[in-house]
């Protein structure tokens, strides 16, 4: 382990300070402190310098989060750490259980509109909140391999350090080379069934031979370029219709050469009596083969991204500078984490508090909480929308309070979606665990302390 004592040492001391209940502003200016001073040491311990820069910030914006949402701040300073961006709001499939069913459009109703992921609305994006992140899925709503862009987006976040994931029906035709070259480092291919006819049931316009033949393309293009990445992970949603494939897709995903084939229980769908989910049978994750390869077609250090270097010169407590210091009051109470930690944009620049989709039928409630370039929002993460929405949840939980006043939304503007969310209090998108194998995978461990470790990841509530 490398000698970076100074920097678990002031891990340890801000830790004391969040328990302690130190103000914010003083807060923030250890955790400049820390960036600062802890530069030099890991350049000294051999760390490359923007190597060094990009392990800083993010680690200084996991401290500083921890702190906004233990204390329920309304204004965030901090980050995002998880974050999701669409590439297509489209799909060619229409599954039962899906916004691009008309059924589910006839019963549930969303405001989903197609559109394409531009270059310029990624990278505007990427810029603003890849330096600080953990972690992008590059799915939601839509089927992402229909933007040809998809692989230069992937290689794009490697350059901020972003852990990938993609999930795709495979129905549709791509460049699985380029796809593979991208940096991925997890792919979830939905395949539900181990035939044409069993599969096309709940995947109504898919394309079975197709997918499989994809998998095999990505199996193909992975030993050709001796890549232990992306990890191929088959996804069987589990029902009555195909339960009895399972073992036969084992037998499948063992022959096709994909590293795991996961057995999932389905949403139910309420509107389609004779589809229904085999809650009878187990869920499970079988590990079919390990990754293999061991050459780099990413060399971390060399490409880099430039904002690393840019962002590390701004201090933190800067930007708490001129703002309303009541933005910062600490307050008590359950809320939802992913107001704190994530961020989801769809493929039309609409930012959106969690994966949910807009819906039509409620019109009472606002669903989007920030359009990219537009609404006069510099930093979509402190919209309207997101202080109403924080402040809302600790109100519910100050009720007994008589002096609690209920937080409103700006004059002419509906109340948010987080009002009426029936999965209030979620689990959040990265969990405490997917940082500590976040910082594993980027061999950045190695600098910290266990002890330090728990503390930049635990979310758990000040002891």
């Amino acid at each position: 382990m490398p000698n970076t004592n100074s920097l678990n040492d002031q891990i340890t001391a801000l830790q004391s300070l969040l328990v302690a209940g130190c103000d914010f502003p003083k807060f923030l200016c250890h955790v400049d402190d820390l960036q600062q001073n802890s530069l030099p040491e890991l350049i000294i311990a051999g760390f490359p310098e923007k190597y060094a820069q990009a392990f800083l910030l993010k680690i200084a914006n996991y401290l500083i989060n921890k702190y906004q949402y233990q204390n329920r701040h309304e204004h965030l300073v901090s980050y995002p750490y998880a974050l999701i961006a669409d590439p297509a709001n489209s799909c060619p499939l229409h599954c039962p259980g899906c916004l691009h069913n008309k059924t589910f459009q006839e019963k549930i109703g969303s405001d989903w509109q197609a559109g394409i992921l531009s270059e310029e609305q990624f990278d505007h994006f990427i810029d603003e909140f890849g330096p600080y992140a953990s972690t992008i899925l590059f799915y939601n709503w839509g089927e992402p391999l229909l933007n040809q862009k998809t692989p230069s987006f992937i290689k794009t976040a490697k350059s901020y350090l972003l852990n990938t994931t993609l999930s795709s029906n495979l129905s549709v035709s791509f460049d699985a080379e380029a796809l593979v070259l991208s940096g991925l480092d997890y792919m979830i291919m939905s395949v539900d069934g181990a035939t044409s006819e069993s599969y096309g049931r709940y995947r109504r316009g898919g394309k079975f031979e197709l997918a499989i033949e994809n998998i095999r393309r990505l199996v193909a293009a992975k030993e050709k370029h001796h890549l232990a990445t992306p990890t191929l992970a088959w996804q069987f949603l589990l029902f009555e219709h195909n339960k009895h494939e399972v073992a036969l897709a084992k037998k499948m995903a063992y022959e096709l050469g994909v590293n795991e084939i996961r057995f999932a229980h389905p949403y139910e769908v309420l509107w389609e009596p004779d589809l229904r989910s085999a809650r009878e049978v187990k869920e499970e994750v079988c590990q079919i083969r390990k990754n293999i390869g061991d050459e780099k077609h990413f060399d971390l250090p060399a490409n880099l991204s430039s904002s690393f270097s840019k962002k590390f010169t701004e201090r933190w407590q800067d930007k708490i500078t001129g703002l309303d210091q009541t933005l910062f009051r600490k307050r008590t109470g359950k809320t939802c984490k992913w107001l704190y930690s994530s961020l989801v944009m769809d493929a039309n620049g609409r930012y959106l508090p969690c994966c949910y989709a807009p819906r039509k039928n409620d019109s009472g409630f606002t669903y989007v909480y920030g359009r990219q370039g537009q609404d006069g929002i510099s930093q979509p993460f402190n919209s309207p929308c997101y202080h109403f929405s924080r402040k809302h949840f600790v109100w519910l939980s100050e009720l007994t309070n008589p002096c609690g006043i209920a937080p409103r939304m700006p004059p002419g503007q509906a109340a948010t979606y987080c009002v009426a969310c029936p999965s209030r209090h979620s689990p959040p998108l990265v969990t405490d665990l997917h940082l500590q194998r976040y910082l594993h995978t980027l061999d950045w461990h190695e600098a910290l302390t266990p002890e330090s470790i728990k503390i930049v990841t635990d979310r758990a509530e000040k002891e």
